[in-house]
This record gives C-alpha cells, sequence and structure tokens, in this order.
C-alpha cells in the first residue's frame, strides 16, 4: 500500500489500476481473484450466472452496477444473504478490489468458502467497455468513489467528474 502513497497525493492515472490489483492481490494472498473475461461469459449463461454483490456504498450504487447486482456493503447483510440458500457462485466487487477482498476475507474467516472477488472491480470493468447500468437502463458512467481516483476510470466514465 505504499507504494500509492505518491498517487494519493497528486491523484491517480489508469496505469495505477494495475498496481492496486497487485496490492489487492498481495494484501489477500489466499483470497480468488476473478477476471472480468470470465465473468463476462459466466454472466451470459443462466446456469452459471452467479449472485453479484456489488459491496460500494449506496450513492455509488444508484450511479451504476453490474446488471443484476445487489448492494449489500456490511459483512452482516452478506452473510446473512449467503445463508439461505447459498448461490453456487457469489462475486464481490467494488470500485477497484480492495473493499471486496476485504470483506471477502472476512466472509470467510466465517466460515463462508466459494466466495470470489472481481479483480479490478466495476473500474476495470467499465475501462474495458462493459455494460453498467442504473437499475434497468444502461449507462456510461460510474461513481469515481472519491475526485483522486476518479483518474482510474477512462476520460468520460466518473461520474460528476
Amino acid at each position: 500500500m505504499l507504494s500509492m502513497v505518491p498517487s494519493l497525493f497528486r491523484g491517480v492515472g489508469l496505469d495505477d489500476l494495475e498496481r492496486i490489483k497487485a496490492i489487492t492481490r498481495n494484501a489477500y494472498p489466499s483470497f480468488p481473484q476473478l477476471g472480468t473475461h470470465e465473468l463476462a461469459s459466466w454472466m451470459e449463461e443462466a446456469d452459471t450466472a452467479p449472485l453479484l454483490i456489488d459491496v460500494r456504498s449506496g450513492a455509488e450504487f444508484d450511479v451504476s452496477h453490474l446488471q443484476g447486482a445487489v448492494n449489500l456493503s456490511s459483512v452482516e447483510a452478506i452473510a446473512g444473504r449467503l445463508r439461505h440458500p447459498k448461490p453456487q457462485r457469489v462475486v464481490l466487487y467494488c470500485s477497484v478490489g480492495f473493499r471486496s477482498s476485504r470483506i471477502a476475507s472476512l466472509l470467510a474467516a466465517q466460515g463462508l468458502d466459494g466466495i470470489l472477488n472481481l479483480e479490478g472491480s466495476i473500474f476495470q470493468w467499465a475501462n474495458e467497455g462493459r455494460p453498467v447500468f442504473r437499475g434497468p437502463q444502461r449507462v456510461h458512467q460510474v461513481h469515481p468513489y472519491g475526485p483522486r481516483w476518479a483518474g482510474l476510470l477512462k476520460p468520460g466514465l466518473a461520474a460528476g467528474c
């Protein structure tokens, strides 16, 4: 995380997303990361579609989210949703994957396994031109988490920036 300190003062750029993904993998080495290509493939087939859980704040979720995602930001709420009945596949995501990896590791500590984290999360997804939604409507912007993080999104994707 210390390698990100200079970026936090000057703001971040698109190439910093790869560093953040590496920091996330390093911070949570035992936690499985799922690539955006694989998730897109799963979402196309009804029998492999995972439960998508967006762990961002309600304000972030309201700007846009992955199609079909539910917004649950606390470990308790997610654990409750996963216990009855537990879906076959569960994918957590946030802005860049760090928050969702942290929450996933806390869920694993409670005995909930088989949860994956979307590596690069919604920022990576949107940067690749994949669809994001506000309710049923496709939109073309993502909540940037904060002004300093907007640089992790391609130009035009950061809402309000």
